[in-house]
């Protein structure tokens, strides 16, 4: 997005991007965008140009305040500039500013057993989310072989299966039974 090295802080549920630049020399704009980094907005932080040494969030998921930390010069004292993005939002968002979206990667929905569905701000709205939501809906997936791990000794080859490592020999395993009882085997 941008043609040299920025630091980039997520504010608002990710709601809000800002980009600040990395550079040597000092500055007194930063980034803004709030339709996921499709369109940037520039805004000074400051009125006297700053040598940025650091920036950090302010902690909690509703946050929309950070903090940059610098010097006016080489010699001056540590300067630490408070940016509160409150008064850029003149709503906070309603039902209808949110779509749903399913969660996904590369193209598969079940993650980790489950299909999620979550509530996605519009990129068109610019207003405040606050309180995350969480998933609208949830619902679990059926289990296939990838969803599980290959048991000790056995190691996941490339058709999905899982064969025994080199190192390990299945049929040397002690199968001692007594009459009447059951023995379980491993199938990998």
């Amino acid at each position: 997005i941008f043609e040299e090295e920025h630091s980039v802080l997520y504010l608002d549920q990710g709601g809000v991007l800002v980009a600040m630049k990395h550079t040597s020399l000092p500055i007194r704009h930063l980034w803004l965008s709030f339709d996921e980094g499709r369109s940037w907005s520039q805004y000074s932080f400051t009125s006297i140009p700053l040598f940025v040494d650091g920036v950090l969030g302010e902690p909690g998921e509703e946050t929309l305040i950070m903090t940059v930390f610098g010097h006016f010069s080489h010699r001056s004292e540590w300067q630490l500039v408070k940016v509160d993005y409150k008064s850029i939002f003149d709503r906070r968002c309603a039902e209808e500013d949110y779509r749903p979206w399913q969660l996904h990667s590369q193209g598969e929905a079940c993650i980790m057993g489950a299909k999620r569905i979550y509530k996605k701000r519009k990129s068109e709205r610019k207003c405040m989310q606050g309180k995350y939501a969480g998933a609208m809906e949830s619902e679990p997936c059926v289990c296939t072989e990838a969803d599980f791990d290959c048991d000790y000794g056995y190691e996941r080859h490339s058709n999905g299966q899982c064969l025994p490592a080199f190192w390990f020999n299945p049929s040397s395993l002690s199968k001692d039974c007594s009459l009447g009882q059951s023995y379980l085997n491993s199938t990998g």
